[in-house]
């Protein structure tokens, strides 16, 4: 019994300097850690245009989407040198196009500025990144041929060709861009508070356009 006592003794002893080393060892690596986490004021600038660069090394940032469902009845009819139609010429065809516009902003171009704690980004105006239709919804509803004039494959790409154009310029007139311009200057500034804890006031600038 006596034998026994004096192992679990020990035993108690080794795990008590174990436990003691371990917390050492672990005070020691936090105090590393935060000493060098912490920036000093001297680095602030340095670790702004820091977050600047991982910001503009992503290329292009995406502000806004939008989904589009466009049906429209397709009509055509033989001419005779388009000076009258031929009777019982007409064909046509029902076609729905679904698809997603993106727009976004080109951070290559980006151009950084620091006064004290306000950093002013200058940016191009944004654009529509991708126009992706959904071919597994997108098709013909109905079709109504006709042998005297057919319906040819390269009236239905004349449609759809149509249909990216209405996409467009639906989406602009709806304020795709000015949602893309209020979206990405909200990430850009989520961005740098999350790195620098909102030590900075962010102010953005857009660059006129080609077209005024």
């Amino acid at each position: 019994m006596a034998a026994t006592s004096k192992t679990s003794l020990v035993g108690k002893v080794k795990f008590a300097l174990i436990g003691l080393l371990v917390g050492l060892l672990c005070g020691v690596i936090g105090v590393v850690l935060v000493q060098n986490y912490a920036p000093s004021s001297n680095d602030k600038d340095l670790t702004a245009s820091v977050v600047f660069d991982r910001i503009v090394s992503k290329n292009e940032l995406v502000g806004a989407s939008q989904n589009y469902n466009i049906v429209e009845k397709v009509t055509d009819t033989n001419t005779f040198f388009d000076l009258f139609e031929i009777p019982f010429t007409q064909n046509s065809f029902w076609y729905r196009y679904n698809g997603t516009i993106k727009a976004g902003v080109d951070l290559s171009t980006a151009t950084y500025q620091q006064a004290a704690s306000t950093i002013t980004i200058e940016l191009d105006q944004p654009y529509i990144l991708s126009n992706t239709p959904d071919m597994e919804v997108s098709g013909v509803l109905e079709e109504n041929n006709n042998i005297l004039n057919p319906i040819h494959v390269e009236d239905v790409d004349a449609f759809q060709r149509l249909c990216v154009e209405l996409s467009e310029a639906n989406a602009l007139e709806g304020g795709l861009m000015e949602e893309t311009r209020e979206n990405v200057e909200q990430d850009i500034r989520d961005m740098f508070n999350a790195a620098l804890g909102g030590s900075y006031s962010v102010e953005f600038v857009w660059r006129q356009s080609d077209e005024g």
